[in-house]
């Protein structure tokens, strides 16, 4: 109970920070948070007069620079769109606070229910409708992040599109769009270039996110038969170029109506002929004594790399025996250090270089496998091929110490990449990661970075690691890194760091020894904290 109360009362006592609009903490009490990235926080709060519930999102305006009449639900109102409650803003940060939808995501929905075809198009039908009345504002309110998480299906069964963050109105004549972010899988290619996306952006979305629903992959999976009908929406809905799409939601709605209602007007013997077939080939079976073959079809499960297959056993708990797809998917971190694996993040961390000798992993294909991976720790291996990283955009952290990778361009692909240590890995450039929004801690030490130019744009970033780095300045930290908290420059050949000073919000310096009375000059005066040690 007092770790209860304990957990409530930190809860409040962040969201009663001064840095949040008096008027928001005046209106309203706040119950729980969310959810929290860099520069955004999601908060569940209730009215102090009403006591209707409500969804705040709060906005740090050094990193999310946000006009206060940016919100496009204000003004809207469809039984589909959470309602605009209203507005709040100080210097430091933009509040808005929306209605509270109940219900479940269609994610969760469809993975408890396990939807007919008829259910999801009935599901979809209702998305098209709320699509269609955002589209048909004057000018257009594009969602661009249409996917499962993004949908609620209420009690009654019926949708509700939320999380409008990157949503934007469509501009005449803009040459491109401020922000770029989207999911990956669900945003189209022109979302990541520098064209500007319009309301075909949302059908392509919208196509992968019927493929999802019919496969439970937001890839084309030859193994899955999909009616041809359905088929079509989907290739049209999702073609690379926006000209070859759908020119409107109408038209998609309207074929995927037809679609729906030809696989319910579909000739009953059809199912009946297919049904005979099947107990053919089971009786077939049965007398070719293949009864465990057709009843309990068990994939395969091999690894590669052996040193893989020990980290995901040990997560796993099955150091012997057949691995099954239940194991795999339990597995959401793996931690390698040298020829051993781990099970236990502590007993990894308090490894030394001295106690294993260089391990042999080539490379990381056998993760792939892994569909719930978030987390991977290697440490000390020869050249590594990490382009199966590409595929998993559920990582949140990677740590990758003394060893070699080609390029950090895989990592780029994990849009909600939160950490990257990666320690002398031969690494030249990290300007890939630019393409990873959350990315709060990056740690680039002991590589071969000549300037700030290779490393790139990181406004999220609140940590930078820059030990045994080689570069003679940091010029140009302070545009690049614009919320950085914490540096380390322990180590390195850097010759002036007054480039430091440039940095608003830094709070703490990590330096070596021989620099210390430096860098405790360069801040004389100011609340930054210098740490000198090896």
């Amino acid at each position: 109970m007092k770790e209860l109360e304990s957990i409530v009362e930190n809860i409040r006592s962040v969201f009663d920070d001064g840095s949040y609009p008096a008027d928001l903490l005046k209106a309203y009490d706040q119950m729980e948070c969310l959810s929290s990235h860099s520069g955004r926080e999601t908060f569940l709060v209730r009215g102090k007069e009403d006591g209707r519930t409500a969804v705040a999102k709060c906005y740090d305006l050094a990193v999310f620079p946000i006009r206060s009449d940016f919100d496009p639900l204000k003004g809207l109102s469809h039984p589909g769109l959470p309602r605009f409650f209203g507005q709040y803003k100080n210097a430091q940060m933009l509040c808005v606070v929306r209605e509270y939808i109940d219900g479940v995501s269609l994610k969760e929905y469809a993975r408890e229910k396990r939807l007919s075809v008829q259910e999801i198009v009935s599901i979809l039908d209702g998305v098209c409708d709320i699509l269609a009345f955002l589209h048909g504002q004057d000018p257009p309110v594009i969602h661009r992040d249409i996917k499962p998480e993004n949908i609620i299906i209420r009690p009654d069964g019926t949708p509700a599109l939320i999380d409008f963050d990157i949503c934007r109105t469509y501009r005449e004549n803009a040459a491109g769009d401020t922000v770029c972010f989207g999911t990956r899988g669900y945003a189209p290619p022109e979302q990541y270039g520098f064209s500007q996306t319009d309301c075909r952006a949302d059908i392509y979305a919208f196509g992968v996110l019927l493929r999802f629903l019919l496969t439970r992959s937001t890839e084309e999976n030859p193994n899955v038969t999909i009616d041809g009908r359905l088929k079509k929406v989907i290739d049209k809905c999702t073609a690379f170029s926006p000209e070859d799409r759908y020119a409107d939601i109408g038209e998609v709605r309207r074929d995927l109506a037809r679609a729906g209602k030809g696989k319910m007007d579909a000739d009953p013997r059809r199912a009946l002929i297919l049904f005979a077939a099947l107990l053919c080939a089971l009786l077939a079976g049965f007398a070719a004594g293949r009864y465990t073959s057709w009843f309990s079809p068990v994939r395969e499960i091999a690894f590669s790399e052996p040193l893989i297959e020990r980290a995901v056993r040990l997560r796993a708990g099955r150091e012997h025996g057949p691995l099954t797809e239940e194991d795999l998917a339990g597995v959401r971190s793996i931690y390698i250090y040298g020829s051993e694996a781990y099970a236990d993040p502590e007993e990894y961390f308090r490894q030394h270089p001295d106690m294993h000798g260089e391990g042999s992993l080539r490379s990381l294909d056998d993760l792939k496998m892994l569909s719930a991976l978030e987390e991977v720790y290697i440490v000390r291996h020869g050249d590594v091929d990490i382009s199966a990283l590409r595929e998993m955009p559920r990582l949140t952290k990677v740590e990758f110490k003394h060893m070699r990778i080609s390029s950090a361009q895989p990592l780029g692909c994990a849009v909600h990449l939160r950490s990257a240590v990666l320690f002398d890995v031969g690494l030249t450039d990290a300007t890939d990661l630019e393409n990873c929004p959350w990315l709060e801690e990056l740690d680039i030490g002991g590589n071969g970075f000549k300037s700030m130019d290779r490393i790139g744009f990181h406004p999220a970033v609140r940590s930078l690691g820059l030990m045994w780095c080689g570069m003679d300045s940091l010029e140009g930290i302070a545009e690049r890194f614009p919320n950085l908290r914490a540096v380390t420059v322990r180590h390195s050949t850097v010759r002036d760091i007054s480039a430091l000073r440039d940095l608003r919000r830094l709070e703490a310096v990590y330096v070596s020894p021989d620099r210390a009375e430096e860098a405790r000059a360069l801040f004389a005066g100011t609340d930054v904290m210098v740490e000198a040690g090896d």
